[in-house]
């Protein structure tokens, strides 16, 4: 255990620092600076920070004046990371390759300081500690998402929730139920969840907004039935800009729930292998076989839907090589999308229950995937980061030349208002004039929604009247 000393006003932002180079630590609060070693260091802009070391410790002073509290209270949180990260550089000896930043929309922060007027590109490399690769990762990413990196007023997209799962993934910490466990209340959820849609979309209509992008997601949404799926997209009365389903397990793909997407006009279709080794699979507790992935994927395949498939770096006895492995059978089956996510030890899953403590070379599997997915012609479109993921790292969405995942891009840049109907969901509304977000949350398990909904439901409207 390391003790982090700290008399600050962020103590969390200190803490997510701190996690960055101690996997275990405890933080303590006012601590007697007689104790300490005092280091001060400054920054450009007007701003500056005093690190005071004892144990481990630091202090912040931030000039913010003449600029709004929303804003100022942004400055002192980036500075408060700054001088800590700093700090316990000069400590360990280590750089991480995200430098100061523990925020999950680094591209976000980049827009957000052009619009600053800074150079944000130097910003992330010479005071924030982003390395050169990762900061280029960001530009490439800007690049690629190019004018689809705007909010549009008057518009949404919407997001429709499925928490079953046909079993639990060793590495899932989401709300999502086993369906066997929760098989009696499945109807009940589908009835509220077309309720709770149907309404949405003509509270929408009421009030002028315009569904751009729709997006079904989980938990599994093809764990439900073919009938139960053609009951909630029949919800669906207008034929959006895109529509994406999480098919996610290929073990609860078949031709009929292939062909209500059809019917109900959907174009993308995510079909997830996360590991093309089986023995990786049997571990993580997938319950499906390697073949199955093929399999699925050139059924769905046949009917003309735009694929994704997600890999993730760092699960429990993959090795770089049979990451590798993964990564190149995935390129070879060509699909649009590729999204690479880096193992997060979350609270709530079973590899953290299980103290797994993650691969040692995780951060290689990365860059195989970035070189890899770069020569086949890939670009990076979008990318998020999560607390405790493994090596400070992060999430990326790879596409074909014009084939991103708008939905993803709006998502991620928090630039689209989000409606959102079902249990976990969160619906969103940019205020981008004032530079924040109202968000209005659904309850998280299925009984409470199914009992409330309807107080949910008037929650979500009140947040965009």
């Amino acid at each position: 255990m390391t003790k982090l000393y700290t008399n600050f006003y962020y103590p969390t932002e200190i803490h997510d620092v701190a996690k960055l180079f101690y996997a275990d630590v405890e933080l303590c609060i006012d601590v007697d600076s007689a104790d300490v070693t005092l280091l001060e260091s400054s920054v450009g802009d007007g701003y500056s920070y005093v690190a005071i070391c004892g144990n481990f410790a630091e202090k912040q002073f931030v000039n913010v004046s003449g600029v709004n509290v929303l804003h100022a209270t942004r400055l002192r949180k980036r500075y408060a990371k700054l001088a800590i990260y700093n700090l316990l550089v000069k400590v360990t000896g280590k750089h991480m390759p995200w430098g100061s930043l523990t925020g999950i929309r680094p591209t976000k922060l980049a827009d957000q300081l052009a619009k600053e007027g800074l150079d944000w590109q130097q910003t992330f490399t010479n005071l924030l500690g982003v390395s050169e690769q990762k900061t280029r990762l960001v530009l490439d990413i800007l690049n690629t998402q190019g004018e689809l990196h705007s909010h549009k007023d008057g518009c949404a997209d919407l997001y429709v929730g499925i928490p079953f799962c046909v079993t639990r993934c060793s590495y899932c910490s989401f709300t999502s139920g086993e369906l066997a466990r929760l098989q009696k209340y499945v109807e009940p959820y589908v009835a509220s969840l077309c309720e709770e849609v149907t309404q949405t979309l003509q509270f929408a209509k009421r009030k002028g907004i315009r569904i751009n992008n729709v997006y079904f997601g989980g938990g599994t949404p093809t764990s439900l039935s073919a009938e139960q799926l053609d009951r909630i997209m029949s919800c669906i009365d207008f034929e959006p800009t895109e529509f994406t389903v999480e098919a996610g397990r290929p073990d609860t793909i078949d031709k009929s729930k292939l062909d209500v997407f059809l019917k109900h006009g959907v174009h993308r279709v995510s079909i997830n292998p996360q590991s093309f080794n089986q023995s990786v699979l049997d571990v993580i507790g997938r319950k499906h076989t390697v073949q199955d992935i093929y399999d699925k994927y050139e059924l769905a395949k046949s009917y003309g839907f735009s694929i994704n498939m997600d890999l993730i770096a760092g699960l429990p006895t993959e090795t770089y090589q049979m990451f590798c492995h993964s990564v190149d059978e995935a390129i070879a089956l060509n699909p649009d999308n590729v999204t690479v996510h880096t193992l997060a030890l979350k609270h709530g899953s079973v590899l953290k229950e299980q103290k797994y403590n993650g691969a040692s070379d995780v951060s290689q599997m990365v860059e195989y995937s970035r070189a890899k997915l770069y020569k086949a012609g890939y670009l990076p479109y979008y990318m998020y980061r999560q607390k405790y993921m493994a090596e400070n790292l992060e999430n990326v969405g790879y596409c074909k030349p014009n084939k991103p995942c708008l939905y993803n891009i709006g998502i991620m840049e928090e630039i689209s208002d989000v409606l959102a109907c079902g249990t976990n969901a969160i619906s969103k509304r940019i205020l981008s004039d004032e530079n924040r977000i109202e968000r209005s949350a659904n309850p998280k398990d299925v009984i409470t929604y199914v009992e409330h909904s309807t107080d949910y439901l008037n929650r979500k409207f009140k947040l965009f009247c």
